[in-house]
C-alpha cells in the first residue's frame, strides 16, 4: 500500500512538471554576452536583453508554448499589447541567409523563405529542423546601439560579422547570485 501511494505521488510529480513545461522562456547563452538574456518580442522581431531598445514602438516579455501540432512556437505576452492574435516565431532558412529572427500574427504570412514550423525543445535547448535536414541551432545575437540588447537572427548561411555572438536559446533561466 505504501508503494502504491509512492508511485501515485511521483506521477503527479511527474505529470505537474510535463504540464508547467508546456509554457516556458527562452534564455540566451553564448560567449562574448551577459548569460541568460531574457528573449522578448519588439515591433514583430526577436530580441534578448536586459530590456527593450529605446528605439522600438512596442516591446515586451513572453512566454512561448508549442503549437497543437508541436512544431511550432506561439507567443504569449507578459504585459499590454494590441496584438489581434498570438504571433508564432519564424526563421528564414532561405540558403545564406541571415536574417532576424520575427514573428508573425495568425493573419499575416512570413515573409518569403521564412517558415513558422520545425521549432522545437531537445531537453532545454530550441532548435529549428527543416523536414530534409538535422537539429539545427543558428541563433546569432546581433547588437544594437544600447547595451545588453541584441537583435537575434537565423544564420542559414553559416557566417557571422566579427560584432555578431553564436548564442543558444533554452528555457534554463540564469541563476541569480545573492550578494
Amino acid at each position: 500500500m505504501l508503494y502504491q501511494l509512492y508511485l501515485v505521488t511521483v506521477l503527479v510529480a511527474c505529470v505537474d512538471s510535463v504540464v508547467s513545461a508546456q509554457n516556458f522562456s527562452l534564455y540566451a547563452y553564448g560567449t562574448g554576452i551577459t548569460s541568460g538574456l531574457q528573449l522578448f518580442y519588439g515591433d514583430g522581431q526577436a530580441y534578448v536583453g536586459t530590456s527593450a531598445p529605446s528605439f522600438l514602438s512596442q516591446a515586451v516579455n513572453i512566454t512561448l508554448s508549442k503549437s497543437d501540432d508541436g512544431t511550432e512556437f506561439v507567443a504569449s505576452p507578459n504585459g499590454t499589447v494590441d496584438w489581434t492574435s498570438q504571433p508564432t516565431m519564424y526563421v528564414d532558412t532561405t540558403d545564406g541567409a541571415m536574417n532576424a529572427v520575427g514573428f508573425v500574427a495568425g493573419n499575416e504570412t512570413a515573409p518569403d523563405g521564412a517558415t513558422v514550423t520545425g521549432f522545437g525543445l531537445y531537453g532545454g535547448w530550441a532548435f529549428h529542423r527543416d523536414d530534409s535536414s538535422s537539429i539545427e541551432m543558428k541563433f546569432i545575437a546581433s547588437p544594437t546601439n544600447e547595451t545588453d540588447v541584441y537583435l537575434v537572427k537565423w544564420n542559414a548561411g553559416g557566417t557571422k560579422s566579427a560584432d555578431d555572438v553564436a548564442i543558444a536559446l533554452r528555457t534554463m533561466a540564469p541563476v541569480a547570485i545573492s550578494s
